[in-house]
């Protein structure tokens, strides 16, 4: 289920179905929030530690056209996905 759809099936929650009570649909909002942001949260992860990857793959012409050093890349590419 892709990010869209997160938001079309949370905007159908924005009339209360029948068969749903006013909390039930609240606590769905809340939940689908929850799952987006866990999401959002995983791909800047995993785009974090791609552009890290690729930073490493330079080479050193093309890091000083950017102002970086080997050193700096390397400081860069040792630190965890999560961190920033």
């Amino acid at each position: 289920m892709s990010m869209g759809q997160f938001r079309s099936f949370e905007a159908t929650l924005a009339h209360r179905p029948a068969g749903f009570s006013g909390v039930a649909v609240r606590w769905l909002r809340l939940g689908l929030r929850a799952l987006e942001r866990a999401c959002d949260l995983l791909l800047t992860w995993q785009e974090r530690a791609q552009q890290r990857r690729h930073l490493e793959s330079l080479s050193d012409h093309m890091l000083r056209d950017i102002g970086l050093s080997r050193a700096d890349i390397l400081a860069e590419a040792t630190k965890r996905f999560w961190e920033r």
